[in-house]
């Protein structure tokens, strides 16, 4: 076995609101031969820090008595990808809090440490993650750099020495077989750890995710429902998110609000409470938006893990159950807090400018929709978009409403919950006979121009095919559907034509990146790319047995 790194060699970062427990903590660290310590008040004040540094060992107070506490910035850091590789983030929470901090699993730290502390418990703590980290640490890192293929690697490695890691081996190699599209591999991976001990969770939740990557959304089902029924899954947040996902994929939106209430009820975090609020107000349940949308504002109030859509979608829920004066106020206490974001006044603008006109504010109305036009100039498939649709249509201006409605379908066809939200307001403003044929004819005219492209590519027209796709995504730059389309034929002009062209490569690229941060985790953009990264490896290797290697 490998030697641990000497405490000495560490460097620490302390983040406490209290001096006197800064104090504490730093003179156990030293105890330890930990000397290199930095120390932090606030949570801004810490991911400054971090930023500026790699720190091995993080010790955090759950309770900062500020704005952030403790969980909200380590959710901040993991899902920003801030800590280092070889970081370490103990928390350190009072007994009484307990129960809140372990509520909140889905971002759990390396280690809880429990007040009273002593350096002992610190060390204990530190010298089984360091052996732990040590020993997975090629892993990590090459999964922090999204090196999915070295990562497996590594795992492959650790897992022919079969000795005490080979359950964690397994784990990261059938997750990061399932971040590369290879749904077969991680099934097999995940089948191999649950011989070895069948009641293993993340692997039972793996195969869930395996079958729900590969569209079998039943068998998804099923498993997930057996892990969330058991004693040991019960409070397992994933398993009830891939039954709403696999549900929302066969079209089961409102079952999956239901799911996501299970879920948001085992463990009542923001992000759970914000999943939620959305289904609800997508399925017309305004009530419970409403309460979503309440407790995350509550929860995240000037908070770092605070996002300004969480205000939106609470102004619109109260503008649709006739909460005028309500949602009034809080778009013009939005705007005040965020002043240096002029797109969340462009869109508060428009609800207003709702609760105005259905509060009989008539004159007030249209000085406010007039804002709103000047701020969200550019239809797309977003929230704003269909507010700003929806006040057109109650200030009578039916044709600019309906035009905006049909921008917004057209920018992303393919967006199921673009389509719940524009269905929503059709009916909501008494144009409820148009919500299928609107729908319908904006989403024909891409459909149509898709097939146009393809039917090219049939007829080994490849340079007009790309052609005809590359002005699809010039007028659509966001449109998901197109998006995915472009890739796949850009990537099979490749393979057609057998050689790496430089200029179709870095586009495919462009288009991989867009549709990653439009569509996050998402299924089918996985499986692109993972086309994506096979047609290139298998152009390279064609090109080196040529000796013409790229």
């Amino acid at each position: 076995m490998a030697t641990l790194p000497n405490f000495a060699t560490l460097t620490a970062l302390i983040i406490d609101d209290m001096s006197v427990q800064q104090t504490t903590l730093r003179g156990q660290l030293s105890s330890l031969g930990i000397g290199k310590v930095d120390a932090s008040t606030t949570a801004e004040d810490a991911i400054r820090m971090i930023r500026s540094r790699p720190y091995n060992l993080i010790l955090c107070d759950y309770n900062l008595n500020a704005r952030t506490d403790g969980q909200q910035l380590l959710e901040h850091l993991r899902d920003q990808n801030l800590l280092a590789a070889d970081a370490l983030f103990f928390m350190v929470t009072a007994e009484g809090a307990y129960a809140s901090v372990a509520a909140a699993n889905e971002h759990k730290p390396d280690a809880y440490l429990l007040k009273p502390i002593t350096a002992t418990d610190i060390g204990e703590r530190l010298r089984s993650q360091l052996e732990r980290r040590q020993a997975l640490l090629p892993i990590l890192a090459k999964l922090q750099k999204k090196d999915w293929a070295g990562a497996v690697a590594c795992c492959d490695e650790l897992i022919t020495r079969r000795d005490r890691w080979l359950m964690q081996a397994l784990q990261y190699k059938g997750q990061t077989l399932l971040q590369m599209g290879r749904h077969e591999d991680a099934k097999t991976c995940f089948y191999a750890a649950l011989d070895e001990r069948p009641d293993l969770v993340w692997a039972r939740l793996g195969l869930a995710r395996a079958h729900k990557a590969a569209g079998k959304f039943a068998d998804a089902r099923q498993i997930a429902t057996e892990l969330i029924e058991s004693p040991e899954g019960d409070k397992l947040v994933a398993a009830y998110d891939v039954i709403a996902e696999s549900m929302e994929a066969e079209g089961d939106a409102h079952g999956a609000m239901w799911v996501l209430r299970d879920a948001a009820t085992v463990v009542p975090s923001a992000r759970r409470h914000r999943l939620l609020g959305e289904s609800a107000y997508r399925n017309g349940d305004l009530e419970t938006a409403k309460d979503s949308f309440q407790k995350v504002t509550k929860l995240t109030k000037s908070s770092i893990t605070a996002q300004t859509q969480d205000m939106l979608w609470l102004g619109q829920t109260l503008v649709d159950r006739g909460e005028y004066n309500e949602a009034v106020n809080l778009m013009n206490d939005g705007v005040k807090l965020n002043r240096q974001d002029p797109a969340f006044e462009a869109v508060s603008l428009a609800i207003k400018a709702q609760a105005q006109l259905r509060g009989g504010q008539e004159q007030a109305a249209k000085a406010t929709l007039e804002r709103a036009r000047s701020g969200l100039r550019k239809a797309k498939a977003d929230f704003g978009t269909v507010a700003l649709a929806k006040a057109e249509l109650l200030d009578g201006n039916e044709a600019a409403g309906l035009a905006l409605m049909e921008q917004a379908i057209s920018a992303d066809h393919e967006n199921t919950r673009l389509q719940q939200l524009i269905g929503n307001a059709l009916r909501d403003t008494g144009h409820e006979d148009k919500v299928q044929s609107l729908i319908e004819a904006a989403a024909a005219g891409l459909e149509t121009r898709v097939k146009e492209a393809k039917s090219l590519f049939r007829d080994s027209k490849i340079d007009e095919a790309l052609s005809a796709i590359e002005s699809a995504v010039a007028d659509y730059p966001d449109n998901t559907g197109v998006l995915l389309q472009a890739a796949q034929m850009n990537c099979l002009s490749l393979r057609l034509k057998k050689q790496l062209n430089s200029a179709v490569v870095e586009r495919v690229r462009l288009y991989l990146a867009r549709l990653e941060t439009l569509m996050p985790a998402n299924d089918r953009v996985t499986q692109m790319q993972r086309y994506y990264r096979d047609t290139v490896a298998t152009l390279n290797a064609a090109n080196k047995a040529a000796g013409l290697a790229a």
